[in-house]
């Protein structure tokens, strides 16, 4: 049986990456989960689908340069109408810097800010709905706001997804929120301390793996590095680490089917 997730409006569905070497960032992401990917597709600006086993897992896009385009992992929610989604950030203090266009068939896309400076996609989905591969090693299995102002933040995407922002108690002063909606946390929200420097607000994409340390060394050999962790999680022990081209994201060793 294919397990496929089922993305609702207001839950990530999708992660793509900006990157200045797409060949060489196939072959780090490839080395270190296993995927394999498409041709770049001419029609969508050199776009290739990143999969594991067939499957969905991820997007990937060489910088096109004179367009202002970061490198990043970028993290994208499901909405069942980008339009009206774009209307409620837009009431709720955010910006629509790229507005709702058709991607073919496949959906609709979208590019917001909220008000904080968190940018985040929104993806109405046609034929493509999300990763298919996803919550399982080799597959995205949280994503994570970094802002420095958390009450603001948690205003905004309630305003905009209806989530419910609940406050996970901690011992180190860490303001930490999950985003609820139907009683399920869908990502989470950390607001960051003058400890993180010049950090600027970001959304943040873990990838789930079967083996933790192992894979840490696997990104160490392929020339990723490690910047923070590890530390332990609900989820599971997890670490934040950044592939060869400046690009970063999350590692995590889910606990299990219940996590």
């Amino acid at each position: 049986m294919t397990l496929r997730p089922e993305y609702t409006d207001g839950a990530p569905c999708w992660a793509d990456l900006m990157t200045p070497d797409r060949e060489g960032a196939e072959r780090f992401y490839g080395g270190l989960f296993g995927w394999t990917f498409d041709p770049p597709n001419p029609g969508f600006n050199g776009y290739a689908m990143a999969r594991r086993n067939g499957q969905s897992v991820a997007g990937m896009m060489q910088i096109v340069p004179g367009r202002g385009m970061q490198v990043a992992w970028n993290t994208h929610f499901s909405a069942s109408d980008a339009a009206a989604t774009g209307r409620k950030i837009v009431a709720a203090g955010g910006t629509v810097p790229l507005e709702p266009h058709p991607v073919g068939s496949l959906g609709v896309m979208m590019f917001a800010a909220d008000p904080t400076g968190g940018y985040f996609g929104v993806w109405q989905p046609g034929e493509h709905r999300g990763a298919e591969w996803a919550y399982r090693p080799g597959g995205m299995c949280w994503h994570e706001l970094y802002t420095r102002d958390g009450a603001r933040a948690d205003a905004f995407y309630q305003a905009v997804f209806a989530y419910a922002p609940a406050k996970v108690p901690s011992d180190k002063e860490v303001d930490y929120a999950n985003y609820d909606r139907g009683g399920r946390p869908l990502c989470g929200r950390l607001e960051m301390t003058a400890a993180w420097g010049g950090v600027p607000p970001h959304w943040l994409t873990y990838f789930a793996v079967e083996d933790f340390e192992a894979s840490l060394a696997k990104l160490r050999a392929l020339a990723g590095e490690s910047i923070h962790g590890p530390y332990p999680t609900p989820l599971g022990p997890s670490a934040l680490v950044r592939d060869p081209y400046g690009a970063v994201f999350g590692l995590t060793q889910l606990r299990g089917p219940s996590a």
